[in-house]
């Protein structure tokens, strides 16, 4: 029954997108406001459709219906009620619902958002782009991913999820958040694709479009931070980052995003840099595909990534596809793009965001080269190649920098024009302060230029955004300007500072970070250092869904603390689960590395100390806060011209 009523609701799902795009299109071609809002019926039935089906998902689920292939492969009897619930984005076609649910969910929030505005042509292909997009992943779903094949004899109980995907609470968040984010750009790519076709890019319809790629981009951070944080948590390695391919595949929309993000600024007052605007939304969806293929396609092999899967061709040929239409579209349109207002001459707002553009694209351009060339030199001469943690530090380092300082400078420089000594006296106070850190940094030992130069540069970001900060509160403009102009400044300038956190936060923890192993006989100590590690013996503990063996360790007096190996229902696969003693300064990470043979043997404890990595967290908390302030200011903005209702109007930003 499940089986029946999932597929049904893939089939309303795919019924509901074609009729949209055909109700729409036919709206827009009478260029009829009352014939595109009736066409929002069909959204609201797309949605409905992935309710259905996610529902008859999660009900297989939560009653063992083993009959459903997905359910015995991801689930059993034994898992515990969450782990339950998230083994449908557990699976490959699971994770395809989740994607497609979530995107009906943000196309209905479309409507409601403008169930009171007069409709025009530019949001009824903003629409039609996003039922095409809906519209091929359900019907992947119906034909090569389908979360619904029954199994001919099935089995009494099922299998489990991945061990790693049933080990930590995180697995509930992180995935859903991450999607919110990825799926989330969809709507402004969708809207840039629109302001192209309809010819409409008037600041109004600009300002929606970065309000939704602002929404995604929240959730994407928050995503990748937790993320981290899961790595950080579970795997027992001590790191938060790798330069894992899948992890790429989530870092670059949000570069391209970001980058958008603040070039946008510039578009959404005068219609500067529409063409850069426009490329930056479709890199950062086109971005979101190819990273799609990546974990789901089984080309790559990762602690993140599917395997086993067929969908390779079907998702590349849709990136292909989405990457040549709209850089036509854009090519299409560049004449009445081109902004006669543009200055990027002198120092001033509008080069900063320029720059900024160039060095987030050169970054993300890194990030894409290391991830796929091993991809490319196996297809092309069937040779083993890797790119590791080397490549990407010795490239994006300096480009990291370079980002810190105009991130802090841009909000220095006016739209105008400011003298360099001008600039100086404004940026005074933050580069004696980033002088200041480096020579620190260089007085404590420290020789290695590149720790020096992120001390130097987050200490300037850092102090440069808090000096802007405070200068807008206290300023007389400030005080007379509306909330949400200054929700955006403060928004922004708090985000600034969460990346100047987590920039120094990350160069610490990586240069001062230590690992290493010590024995420890029953209830005596070792120091790791000048930590004082106690082992107080192993205990087993026995659940319906997994055996651990762990052990009970005081770190400096506090604790216990329970590094532990288990072993999940009949998976023979053993994992090991780490526990961390978080601190404001340091943390310090234990794990089980070899059990004991007896309880009064020696145990084998690993260890790693971290400083400062409680503050990677604290910086993406900052980033995300800094991000929802800038959102609230969207929501609360009334604008000039506070409907989409233009059938024609000039295009003069995007």
């Amino acid at each position: 029954m499940n089986a029946i009523i999932g597929t049904a609701g893939l089939v309303v799902s795919i019924v509901g997108s074609i009729s949209g795009i055909i109700s729409y299109l036919f709206g827009i071609r009478a260029k009829d406001a009352k014939s595109i809002r009736r066409s929002g019926g069909f959204v609201v039935l797309v949605f409905a459709g992935a309710l259905i089906s996610t529902g008859a998902m999660q009900h297989g689920l939560l009653t063992h219906d083993f009959s459903l292939s997905n359910v015995a492969s991801n689930s059993s009897r034994e898992t515990p009620l969450l782990y339950q619930i998230t083994g449908m984005w557990s699976s490959l076609a699971g994770s395809i619902l989740l994607w497609a649910t979530i995107l009906a969910l943000y196309l209905v929030l479309v409507l409601f958002k403008y169930r009171k505005r007069e409709l025009d042509v530019a949001f009824g292909w903003a629409m039609v782009v996003g039922l095409v997009v809906a519209g091929f992943f359900f019907i992947m779903m119906a034909t090569s991913a389908n979360p619904f094949l029954t199994l001919a004899h099935p089995p009494i109980d099922g299998s489990g999820p991945n061990p790693l995907l049933q080990n930590y609470p995180l697995v509930a968040f992180h995935p859903p958040m991450l999607y919110m984010g990825y799926v989330g750009f969809t709507v402004p790519f969708a809207f840039g694709i629109a302001s192209l076709i309809s010819n409409r890019s008037d600041t109004t319809f600009a300002r929606e479009t970065r309000y939704w790629a602002l929404v995604a981009w929240i959730f994407l951070t928050l995503g990748i931070f937790l993320g981290a944080w899961w790595s950080y948590q579970v795997l027992g390695w001590g790191g938060y980052w790798a330069w894992d391919p899948v992890e790429n595949s989530a870092f670059l929309p949000w570069l391209f995003g970001t980058a958008y993000l603040h070039s946008s600024m510039s578009g959404s007052r005068g219609g500067n840099m529409k063409i850069w605007n426009i490329g930056l939304l479709v890199a950062t969806f086109s971005m979101t595909i190819l990273g799609t293929f990546f974990t789901r396609s089984g080309v790559l092999q990762s602690v993140h990534a599917f395997s086993g899967s067929t969908l390779g061709p079907i998702l590349i040929i849709f990136f292909a596809f989405v990457t040549v239409v709209s850089f036509g579209l854009i090519a299409w349109r560049a004449s009445s793009m081109r902004a006669s207002s543009f200055s990027a001459t002198g120092i001033n707002r509008d080069g900063t965001y320029l720059v900024n553009n160039l060095l987030f694209s050169a970054f993300a351009g890194i990030v894409l080269l290391g991830t796929t060339f091993p991809l490319l030199a196996q297809a092309i001469n069937n040779s083993i190649v890797s790119v590791g943690p080397p490549f990407f530090n010795a490239f994006t380092a300096p480009l990291g920098l370079a980002l810190l300082f105009f991130m802090t400078v841009s909000p220095f420089v006016p739209y105008t024009h400011i003298s360099i000594k001008s600039l100086f006296n404004e940026l005074f106070v933050p580069l004696m302060m980033g002088l200041l850190a480096m020579a620190i940094a260089v007085f404590l030992g420290s020789r290695d230029k590149g720790l020096i130069a992120a001390y130097g540069f987050g200490t300037f970001a850092l102090t440069g955004s808090l000096k802007k900060m405070i200068g807008v509160l206290l300023s007389r403009r400030g005080q007379k300007q509306s909330f949400s102009v200054r929700a955006h400044l403060m928004g922004g300038l708090i985000a600034h500072i969460g990346v100047a956190v987590v920039a120094i936060a990350l160069a610490t923890s990586t240069a001062f970070g230590v690992r290493g192993e010590v024995k420890i006989s029953p209830f005596q100590s070792a120091y790791f250092q000048g930590h004082k590690l106690t082992y107080e013996g192993v205990s087993t503990l026995v659940t319906p869904a997994k055996t651990s063996l762990r052990a009970a360790i005081m770190i400096d007096g506090r604790g216990p603390f329970y590094p532990a190996i288990s072993q999940f229902g009949t998976n023979s696969q053993v994992v090991g689960t780490p526990s961390v003693s978080a601190g404001i300064l340091r943390d310090v990470s234990v794990t089980l590395d070899s059990p004991p043979q007896s309880a009064k043997s020696q145990v084998i404890i690993g260890v790693v100390v971290e400083p400062l990595v409680s503050w990677l967290w604290i910086g993406g908390v900052i980033m995300g806060l800094g991000g929802g302030l800038a959102l609230l200011g969207s929501l609360r903005f009334k604008s000039k011209v506070p409907q989409i209702n233009q059938l024609k109007g000039e295009a003069v930003g995007v």
